[in-house]
């Protein structure tokens, strides 16, 4: 696109080249080049708007990118904060661990201690116990009392390693998950980086794409201005010729009923005293309307007032306009002869009814028509 959007500005220069603003000639040459201008604008226009198409497709990507990051955004957090737990558990798995340990050596050291004081003594020890009780069934009493106590110093111990053990199983299971966990978060980086690089690219691309589409724009801009010079060219060319010569034909042929005369009168629609620039005929829809005299269109549009309109210069100055049309079978730049066809009338525009809006122009001031007509 921005290989395709350079050769098109390389062939904008070459067209201005070879249209200068100051261009002299021909009404016919000068007619020619704005009809080549207009037809370089019409396809700049449409490079601008498949630009802008472009833009607007682009711009939807990179919201569509930024939806994704933010999404990976958030589950990133959501995965950091559950791995965050995690290292907080593991962390008070290794305190209760250690607790543990801290538990078991310290009963070792009573089974310890207490082992070895059995051991020193030995079966005077048994037999210092049996002679100190009071009978037979005291001694063997206190015998399994120390059996019982012996016993529940390795029950505990015991008991307490396998809670040691339980802790650090679950230790880890807790340094797996945290292991899954930091990998399940570097793989959302990962993609996270991917898009956000994929969104850089759509934003370069972007720019080119406003730049290229600024320098369209300028170029239209450009050929606008020519386009008007020329036209200025053309009305002065126009004007510089005589004038056609003669009485006016009737504009519209079999119908001569005047609704509203050229001067001041009440607005037909909101009742305001107003000055009224031309001469209103009346005319059933559809029926033909003719031009004055030969000339040239130098208009065939569309005005809010004069609803469907056109303008014949006819030289040496002189220009009639022909409102409210409903068809228009003549363009500009069309060379057209006294008589011919070349609207329909109607009642577009700021109009109360079928009629034709007839004006004479002379170097573009409203006259009395009837002054000019046959």
């Amino acid at each position: 696109m921005f290989r395709k959007s350079i050769a098109f500005t390389l062939l904008m220069v070459t067209v201005l080249s070879l249209f200068p603003a100051a261009a002299g000639g021909s009404i016919a040459d000068l007619q020619y080049k704005q009809q080549q201008i207009e037809k370089q604008i019409a396809n700049i226009r449409k490079q601008a708007d498949a630009l802008k198409g472009e833009k607007k497709s682009v711009q939807q990507e990179i919201d569509v990118l930024d939806g994704e990051i933010r999404a990976l955004t958030l589950e990133t957090d959501s995965y950091e904060l559950e791995k965050q737990e995690i290292t907080m558990k593991i962390a008070e798995s290794e305190q209760k661990i250690a607790e543990l340990n801290n538990e078991i050596d310290k009963n070792n050291e009573i089974l310890e201690d207490r082992l070895r004081v059995m051991y020193k003594q030995g079966t005077s020890g048994y037999m210092e116990v049996i002679l100190n009780s009071e009978d037979l069934v005291d001694a063997l009493t206190r015998l399994d009392m120390i059996q019982l106590i012996v016993q529940s110093d390795i029950d505990l111990l015991k008991s307490i390693s396998e809670q040691k053990t339980e802790v650090e199983e679950l230790k880890v299971s807790q340094e797996t998950e945290r292991l899954e966990l930091t990998q399940v978060i570097n793989q959302l980086a990962a993609k996270q980086n991917e898009v956000e690089i994929a969104s850089r690219s759509k934003e370069t691309y972007m720019s080119k794409l406003q730049s290229n589409l600024a320098e369209i724009q300028r170029q239209e801009a450009a050929m606008e201005a020519q386009s008007a010079q020329i036209e200025k060219d053309i009305i002065a060319a126009q004007r510089a010729v005589e004038y056609a010569g003669g009485e006016m034909a009737w504009p519209v042929p079999g119908q001569y009923r005047v609704t509203s005369n050229f001067g001041g009168r009440a607005d037909p629609i909101t009742g305001v005293w107003s000055s009224h620039g031309g001469t209103d005929i009346a005319a059933p829809y559809g029926t033909a309307i003719v031009s004055a005299n030969d000339g040239v269109v130098i208009f065939a549009g569309w005005h809010y007032s004069y609803g469907n309109y056109i303008i014949v210069d006819h030289g040496g100055g002189i220009a009639t306009l022909y409102g409210h049309c409903s068809k228009l079978y003549a363009s500009k730049g069309q060379a057209v002869s006294r008589g011919e066809t070349i609207a329909a009338v109607g009642s577009t525009g700021y109009s109360t009814g079928n009629h034709l809006h007839f004006e004479v122009r002379i170097n573009g001031v409203r006259t009395q028509p009837m002054d000019y007509l046959k």
